[in-house]
């Protein structure tokens, strides 16, 4: 869970702004009336691609066409967990039909996202993505499987307060920060190299709140602020954008 003295830290209204941020960017709310956020049709054409690439990754005999495959499920199961999130936000905590219907039928086939009661989402299953990198690392969808794989770490490491961890340990967060850096400067889709870009300045910006002395906090105080001050003048006027501003400017609080 958060620790409650590291949130006590945090200025009401600044840790009001970072956390309605996350909540948008981790359940992408979008309005506060309740919609379907999945059609029939969609959910039949998930469960479909589903079972296909599950049938192929169990026919395949080389890693090749086996890891393509088990790329194809993660990915299918990543949008699965995404829709899940949503919907549950835009039902007060309640998923509406059509996704519960997709949540029972991926039950069936032994592939359902698991609920985190801690983080209050469903958590994105990752055992094929990992799997896919497994087999073959060097692959065409390599890059986009290990940004599904970020993107899952990050947003499954926290509950309401983005700057602390959970059920993560330091290592982790300092792999992360590898990770992101990495996918920043490689993903093709300026889309998906922002936000890795974001996920990076984020993770130094908690790594400088949470290591374990003043002098490694002190280092990555200098190299949050680098990279937040970066990101919001690559994405001027963004709500996360603004948020790297709010971070900046706590973390130079903590460091005066």
């Amino acid at each position: 869970m958060t620790d409650p003295t590291l949130t006590a830290r945090l200025p009401g209204f600044v840790l009001g702004v970072v956390v309605v941020v996350f909540l948008f960017m981790a359940f992408g709310f979008r309005s506060s009336v309740a919609h379907e956020t999945i059609d029939t049709q969609r959910t039949n054409a998930l469960l479909a691609a589903a079972d296909e690439a599950l049938a192929h990754a169990e026919s395949a005999a080389m890693s090749g066409p086996k890891g393509e495959a088990r790329f194809a499920l993660g990915l299918v199961l990543a949008e699965a967990a995404d829709i899940l999130n949503r919907d549950l936000a835009a039902h007060g905590g309640r998923l509406a039909f059509n996704a519960e219907h997709l949540l029972k039928a991926l039950a069936q086939r032994d592939l359902a996202p698991r609920f985190d009661e801690v983080i209050g989402r469903y958590r994105t299953p990752r055992a094929s993505l990992e799997e896919a990198l497994r087999l073959s690392p060097k692959a065409p969808y390599a890059l986009r499987a290990r940004f599904e794989l970020l993107k899952a770490a990050f947003y499954e490491s926290f509950d309401i307060n983005p700057l602390a961890l959970v059920g993560v340990g330091f290592d982790e967060l300092e792999r992360q920060i590898a990770e992101s850096k990495a996918l920043a400067s490689a993903l093709s889709s300026p889309e998906d190299a922002g936000e890795a870009a974001f996920i990076q300045a984020v993770d130094l910006a908690r790594a400088a709140r949470l290591a374990p002395s003043e002098a490694v906090r002190a280092q990555y105080r200098r190299r949050a602020d680098a990279a937040l001050k970066n990101f919001a003048e690559h994405y001027p006027g963004s709500l996360k954008a603004a948020t790297a501003d709010t971070l900046r400017r706590m973390i130079a609080e903590d460091g005066g």
